[in-house]
């Protein structure tokens, strides 16, 4: 699985983080600043690392190293001096000395002198301005002529090698000992520069002039490499480093290979992911003509990244040919049909957007007459480049993206709404990803790594506090609202809180949460005299009021939407849903869920009210749907039955999950007795309940002969405290998560790690436990829902049954998968997790095979369940090792 690290903040990040040479990865990579210098003259064989795989960037350099060094890159690489060993001039040269050679070719071809007449120093350490000047020696300066030399050489030498770009990232002090790592900063730099000759003539330098070349585009996505003359540098001079220069358009990582090619095959075998680059005039060092040594490649001296930002902050500036981007104004160059808006890593041609135009500002012009406001479109980088170096955009590149919320994770894949399903051997996604989460994704054709980038959003919880047309105030500042495909903007209201996707200056997203399902409830009695409940004085009413969490209490109600009450609440308000918050006096803000008070999600149905769905006002619950709408296994569900006269006993009201309800018997019919108001929202393309009510005034229980939940216990139920009350509790997993189940009695206290059991929910308790007391071997399965289960109990000793009875699997059977071994849930499971059990030997007659215990069940017969007397309600296998201890 490929991991990436970091979380995406709503930044642009166009700088890429790779290493340049593979053969330049040192023990201490970390440590090293100047990569780019210490990988180019590594590759090139002027500087080395240690014996103990170390670079050691802060160690500093000798006279002899120096030497060595320029040697080196005098001779095109080649290290070998044996030709100049023999008797030095210097005493401190010995016979033999390593660096003997280097030294008398430094020293004979005037690049470096002598201490004294006698003494070199091989072993004193070299400051820049000394390296300096030997590599401007290099270049073509000649010391007396150039002032190198003498009283005041270094402010000379200083002032010439910043003239010529020495100094460019030597952060340190060039009058100190030089670390070695900004010593290769100088000589990468030395490189580049240009070279130069004395003319007797005009008695001054000039530049000497040398051929290059300009890779050029045919047009059909080729490239073909065109001679021009250019100025030498002393790369070209001493080791035919030929400087090309291109536009750089792509970047791509080799097949089986951890090199890349560049614009489309012109350059191959290329050490480094160069993308933070594309769409700049670069130039590319080569040695020779050969397109597979490339040293190095950095921008021209006119190419200028001018602004980064994303697509949807680009406005039109009325008069002249100009953009803004993120507020900022910026020219465009003098044709502003030719400023073309390229897709990175895409060299043939520009892209059209929108549709029939290639250029910026008729991308910014639509922008801002919000034509162009779609979430992909508004979240799309989009880099500014001038390569001309006179202060205008010629060239815009534009990295597309989709951004979705992510559907469902498995331990294979991720599905992101409105992007597709990915993979984690094939892609790049972030870690710890998750449902709900919302991501952007960059298509592998967008990136120089293979397989698509998947990267995480911030999301921001903020009150939007002003609206205006396909714009949203937030924090007192003003963000355009992105468009679904439809040109529809997405949906906020003054005053009310939302986790917020914002990306530049668009809401890509917006989930409402201040009033969302976490805070509906239901009022099940206002001032009911017969549950003693009376109303207060104070423009208060006290209501019983059931929360989602199956808690409930006698709460004041003060306000209704933000408006103080003046009378009592009426009675109309018992048996309905409301979104709550509760204010500084301890008194509850209520106002009833409705089509304008939806709770965040996306409809609401109210009794007697067509289903948008299924189209039917018919079964208020049956068959496992409300209004033949699914129902979410976690939706809240408020059940309410009876009013107390003729059977007290009878009235009650529950706070059950959507999963219990679509529990109950599927003969339940409550067309004629029960009413329903519910709240819907689209998942995965599906319409499901998620919040309802279910409201009868018949004297009957809440149906509940099968509300039964089943887990697997992953600890022996042990003592704790819930709310400052020693109970008893147990950890189980439920086929979802990992939960903790707390009983008001003891009715846990016989649970031990590993039973799988059912129990009954009751507000903060679980109830009605039933351990399973079916231990067996699966003997055959037809691998189908609802399918025949062959299964063979195991008695007391330890034998499973070899006859085996046939069982068949209800039609809503709970199956859990976990590791039995560690006690831990798996996620996945369904009916392929059911399979035959193995074998083991007989302990007492070894020439026998017994079968292995893999599944644990329940049958419908254990918990009261009639409808499913003799089929199997739930069960638990081993997905791991196929073997249950």
């Amino acid at each position: 699985m490929k991991n990436l690290k970091k979380v995406l903040a709503l930044v642009l990040a166009f700088a890429c983080a790779f290493t340049m040479f593979a053969g330049a990865a040192f023990t201490d990579q970390a440590d090293i600043s100047q990569t780019e210098a210490v990988d180019m003259l590594t590759a090139l064989g002027v500087i080395e690392g240690f014996p103990d795989g170390s670079f050691a960037p802060d160690a500093t350099i000798t006279r002899a190293q120096a030497a060595k060094m320029i040697y080196t890159i005098w001779n095109g690489g080649n290290a070998d001096a044996s030709a100049f060993e023999g008797k030095s001039v210097f005493t401190d040269v010995y016979s033999g000395h390593w660096a003997e050679g280097y030294i008398n070719f430094c020293y004979t071809n005037g690049i470096i002198n002598g201490l004294s007449a006698t003494k070199f120093g091989p072993d004193d350490s070299v400051t820049g301005t000394q390296l300096a000047k030997m590599l401007l020696i290099c270049m073509g300066y000649q010391a007396d002529k150039s002032g190198l030399e003498g009283t005041g050489y270094s402010q000379r030498t200083n002032a010439l090698a910043t003239q010529n770009g020495l100094y460019v990232d030597v952060a340190t002090s060039v009058s100190q000992a030089m670390p070695r790592q900004y010593a290769a900063q100088l000589m990468y730099n030395a490189l580049k520069a240009d070279t130069v000759e004395w003319s007797t003539d005009s008695n001054a330098y000039s530049k000497v002039t040398s051929i290059g070349y300009n890779m050029i585009p045919n047009g059909d996505g080729t490239y073909r490499m065109e001679q021009t003359t250019v100025y030498e540098t002393m790369g070209k001079k001493c080791m035919d480093l030929n400087t090309v220069e291109t536009i750089l358009s792509s970047v791509s990582k080799e097949d089986n290979r951890d090199t890349y090619t560049l614009n489309d095959g012109a350059f191959t075998r290329v050490a480094k992911d160069y993308s933070n680059l594309i769409g700049q005039k670069v130039n590319v060092l080569q040695k020779g003509t050969d397109k597979t040594k490339v040293y190095g490649v950095y921008a021209h001296e006119d190419s200028t990244v001018v602004a980064t930002g994303f697509v949807g902050q680009l406005e039109t500036v009325s008069g002249g040919e100009k953009i803004k981007l993120d507020g900022t104004e910026y020219k465009l160059s003098a044709t502003d049909a030719t400023t073309s808006v390229y897709e990175i890593n895409d060299d043939i041609n520009a892209k059209s957007v929108p549709a029939g135009t290639t250029n910026l500002k008729a991308m910014a012009d639509s922008v801002t007459t919000v034509n162009y406001r779609e979430v992909n479109e508004a979240a799309a980088e989009i880099k500014l480049i001038d390569n001309t170096g006179d202060g205008k955009i010629d060239l815009a590149i534009q990295t597309p993206v989709k951004v979705g919320q992510v559907n469902a994770v498995t331990k294979t894949s991720v599905t992101i709404n409105g992007a597709g399903t990915f993979k984690f051997a094939d892609d790049t996604i972030y870690d710890d990803i998750a449902k709900n989460d919302y991501v952007r994704v960059i298509a592998d054709s967008y990136v120089s790594e293979g397989g698509n980038h998947v990267e995480k959003l911030d999301v921001t919880n903020a009150k939007v506090d002003g609206t205006r047309t396909g714009e949203a105030r937030v924090d007192g500042t003003w963000y355009k609202l992105a468009q679904d495909n439809t040109g529809a903007y997405i949906s906020v209201d003054t005053n009310t809180t939302y986790d917020l996707v914002i990306v530049g200056n668009t809401i890509l997203f917006a989930d409402e949460t201040e009033g969302s399902i976490a805070n509906v409830a239901f009022i099940s009695a206002v001032n009911d005299t017969a549950d003693g409940i009376v109303g207060d004085t104070n423009k208060t009413t006290k209501v019983r009021m059931y929360f989602n969490d199956g808690t409930n209490a006698e709460v004041s109600v003060s306000r209704v939407a933000g408006t103080k009450l003046t009378a009592e609440l009426p009675q109309s308000y018992a048996g309905e849903m409301v979104t709550y918050s509760k204010l500084s006096d301890d008194t509850y803000d209520i106002e009833l869920v409705s089509d304008t008070n939806l709770a965040g999600t996306d409809d609401f149905v109210a009794q007697g009210e067509k289903s948008p769905v299924s189209g039917s006002t018919n079964g208020a619950y049956y068959d496992s749907k409300i209004y033949g709408t699914s129902i979410a296994d976690d939706a809240v569900i408020f059940v309410k039955t009876g009013n107390g006269l003729s059977n007290p006993a009878n009235a009650e009201t529950k706070v059950l999950t959507g999963a219990q309800v679509k529990n109950w018997a599927k003969t339940i019919d409550t067309t004629s007795t029960f009413t329903s108001d519910f709240l819907m929202a689209k998942t995965n393309g599906i319409e499901y309940v998620q919040a309802a009510t279910l409201v009868t005034a018949a004297d009957i229980s809440v149906p509940g002969a099968k509300d039964m939940l089943y887990a697997y216990a992953t600890v022996n139920s042990y003592e704790g405290t819930l709310n400052g009350e020693t109970k008893t509790a147990v950890e189980a997993w439920n086929g979802t998560d990992t939960v903790t189940l707390w009983a008001d009695g003891n009715e846990l206290d016989n649970v031990k790690a590993g039973n799988l059991f059912a129990y009954k929910v009751n507000g903060d308790f679980v109830e009605d436990i039933v351990v399973a007391s079916h231990n067996a071997a699966v003997l055959g399965f037809d691998g189908v829902a609802e399918g025949e289960l062959r299964v063979a109990d195991f008695g007391n000793d330890d034998v499973a049954d070899d006859a085996g009875k046939t069982y068949t699997l209800a039609e809503d059977c709970v199956i859990l998968a976990v590791d039995d071994s560690a006690n831990e849930g798996m996620e996945g499971a369904g009916v392929d997790s059911i399979i035959e059990a193995g074998y083991k030997t007989n302990v007492t007659n070894p020439t026998e095979l017994d079968r292995i215990p893999n599944v644990r069940y329940i049958l419908g017969s254990d918990i009261g369940d009639n409808d499913n007397a003799n089929k199997i309600v739930a069960i638990v296998i081993d997905a791991e090792s196929n073997e249950l201890a």
